[in-house]
């Protein structure tokens, strides 16, 4: 759980520039590291499901990467299995990760705090790519039903995010009537 009385609550998701300055020049002390960031930037999954994830619950294709979340935790739901671009910055980290994992072993095989660790040396917490992800989502016109597939999230919960993105696009509204 992040600590917000230290450097508050972020509503704000990443941009894609935010996201490319927290990998150039984070500090990671393993490739790995770098790839747990990675995964839970794209795939919007907490830190724990990318935590517990093995070898076997990815599927590398020529052009994406099939990663299969499986249960969800919290609700417990099972999404679809998460299609990942090859072609998205430094997903060639998450290929090397899992080029050096075995069958059967988990591809990061870090504690729990040791992940958030990994995060809060480059970006803030591990939860602001999840909100930066589904945000984003929003932003792009998908529908409700579509990021609760793709996040396994309750529409209650679903609905802080798209109360996010209404009060985003309603300040950009603002600046175009000039």
């Amino acid at each position: 759980m992040p600590w917000y009385r230290r450097e508050g609550k972020i509503e704000q998701p990443l941009t894609e520039d935010d996201f490319k300055r927290g990998m150039e020049q984070g500090r990671f002390l393993d490739q790995k590291h770098r790839a747990f960031c990675v995964l839970l930037y794209y795939s919007a999954v907490r830190k724990k499901e990318a935590l517990r994830a093995l070898k076997d619950n990815f599927q590398v294709l020529p052009n994406k990467i099939i990663f299969s979340v499986g249960k969800r935790l919290k609700h417990g739901i099972e999404t679809p299995a998460l299609p990942l671009p090859l072609d998205a910055p430094y997903m060639n980290e998450l290929v090397e990760a899992l080029g050096k994992t075995r069958q059967g072993e988990r591809v990061f095989p870090y504690s729990d705090k040791t992940g958030y660790n990994i995060v809060r040396r480059a970006f803030k917490y591990p939860h602001l790519f999840r909100l930066s992800r589904i945000t984003n989502f929003f932003l792009e016109g998908w529908t409700i039903p579509q990021v609760h597939s793709w996040t396994g999230l309750t529409l209650k919960a679903l609905d802080y995010y798209v109360g996010l993105v209404d009060v985003a696009k309603m300040g950009e509204s603002l600046a175009k009537k000039r």
